[in-house]
């Protein structure tokens, strides 16, 4: 069911172009994961937001796109410098 609705939702109802950005929240859960490699296949700069700092050190480690805390004071000052 997460394959399906992340690609309705990135093809179907989001049909983003080559190199648009794209926001992902909640990018650490099944559906957010799989939207995020479906836009970064597609050509897009993904950005991503994740709850908790444990899932923020999975995405720097294990994948390229910039995610932030939701949680923490300093989201929008990451989002905005990089």
């Amino acid at each position: 069911m997460a394959g399906f609705t992340a690609y309705a939702g990135f093809y179907e109802v989001c049909s983003p172009e080559i190199g648009e950005n794209v926001f992902v929240s909640a990018a650490s859960g099944a559906v957010g994961q799989l939207v995020g490699q479906l836009a970064k296949l597609h050509g897009c700069y993904v950005v991503g937001s994740a709850g908790t700092s444990q899932k923020v050190d999975f995405f720097y480690e294990y994948v390229i796109w910039i995610v932030f805390s939701s949680l923490s004071d300093t989201a929008q000052e990451l989002v905005l410098y990089n």
